[in-house]
């Protein structure tokens, strides 16, 4: 049992003692996170952009909203062309954080094809209310102006109802996550209990379910990984997506034919259930700043864990998904014409120095590998006729 420093709010002692005193840490992730009165998410505490505690692609540049509404564009006019379809088609993002992305993507609409704005539904799948309320902020001049937005669950849409682009940017790092620990030689739950004598959280090691055990089993006999790896250490720890298949299963059966595109901080498995990955990849985010102990100031903090690039191609694969590719998004937004925004950039802003170095600078840290460069574009497709092949410009 190993004693960290937390700061324990009384709402989480609560949840934690109605449970029986101990939580698997997917409950703990997922109440810290999606609380909807205390969460970071849920309660709308959520900070995003340079000023917050944390950047994503879209609120560091509108840039990146512009580029990527390139790829959608081009992906809607072969839907279009390819099955003549006569109802609207629709571009749905889930977790949009504080409405950047989708305000980034009307405004490319408004500017260079206005009139596909009266063919295209916008839909937002957002299970936070905090964040809802931010995202209708964001997009009131939008909604003034009569566009087709609508916030939806995914319950609400009809199975095989779905013709479009789906967008999830970021979404997949912060679904909760189970932690694994080896400890003795046997594997073990990551759980969470309070600390009797200073009442702070502690973490506490707890029975593997066999629903987990099984997936583990499976990923291990089709990817050739083992977990933990030969010689891992005592108190090797990785996280498992339980969550994962169960998002993409839900997205499946909604879509009739279309696109999904997951952008995300994502690791191959023969990196992250490595010796070297000891502790995996779980951080905590707050005041732009990477905070080791994710029980630090729980609900006041971004907690995100990469996702592992062969499984999820792989639960995409079983589902029934075909996997158009896999990119980095530093090559991606260059196939887009990066490098071509930045000489606009330079002659639209030649007067105002300062503005341009300032554009720039965003632009080249979303093709960073150490900032934002390495996350990874998965890009799935369900057509009914499946020999439908669509193009990708992002990929080269």
């Amino acid at each position: 049992m190993n004693s960290l420093p937390a700061n324990n709010p009384e709402w989480l002692i609560k949840k934690i003692k109605k449970m029986g005193g101990t939580i698997s840490f997917y409950d703990y992730m997922n109440f810290v996170l999606n609380d909807q009165n205390d969460g970071y998410y849920g309660s709308g505490k959520a900070n995003l952009g340079s000023r917050g505690d944390y950047v994503t692609s879209p609120s560091m540049s509108d840039d990146f909203a512009f580029l990527l509404s390139k790829q959608i564009d081009e992906w809607l006019i072969q839907i279009k062309n390819i099955l003549s379809i006569d109802e609207k088609l629709s571009v749905l993002e889930f977790g949009a954080g504080d409405g950047s992305l989708m305000s980034g993507i009307l405004q490319y609409y408004i500017v260079n094809n206005k009139q596909i704005l009266k063919n295209v539904s916008f839909i937002i799948v957002e299970p936070n209310k905090g964040m809802i309320r931010k995202q209708k902020q964001k997009l009131e001049k939008y909604l003034q102006l009569g566009f087709d937005i609508v916030w939806r669950s995914l319950d609400e849409l009809g199975d095989r109802s779905f013709n479009g682009v789906i967008l999830a940017n970021e979404v997949l790092d912060a679904l909760p996550v189970e932690r694994i620990i080896n400890s003795k030689g046997k594997l073990y739950r990551q759980g969470v209990s309070i600390d009797k004598d200073s009442g702070r959280l502690i973490s506490k090691e707890i029975a593997m379910t066999n629903e987990l055990k099984k997936s583990i089993a499976i990923a291990q006999e089709n990817l050739n990984i083992t977990i933990p790896p030969k010689d891992a250490p005592e108190g090797w720890t990785t996280e498992w997506h339980t969550d994962n298949k169960n998002w993409l299963k839900g997205v499946y059966k909604k879509i009739n034919n279309g696109i999904l595109l997951v952008i995300d901080y994502a690791k191959e498995a023969k990196r992250y259930y490595s010796l070297s990955n000891n502790n995996g990849t779980l951080i905590s985010y707050k005041n732009q700043k990477i905070i080791e102990n994710v029980f630090e100031s729980p609900g006041n903090c971004d907690l995100t864990s990469h996702v592992c690039v062969e499984i999820l191609i792989n639960d995409s694969k079983t589902l029934g998904f075909e996997t158009i590719g896999v990119v980095k998004q530093g090559e991606a937004l260059l196939s887009l014409g990066l490098a071509e925004r930045l000489f606009e950039i330079k002659n639209e802003l030649k007067n105002d120095i300062s503005k341009a170095l300032s554009r720039r600078e965003a632009l080249l840290r979303l093709v960073d590998p150490i900032c934002l460069g390495d996350f990874k574009w998965f890009i799935f497709s369900k057509f009914k006729n499946k020999k439908i092949k669509i193009n990708s410009s992002c990929i080269r």
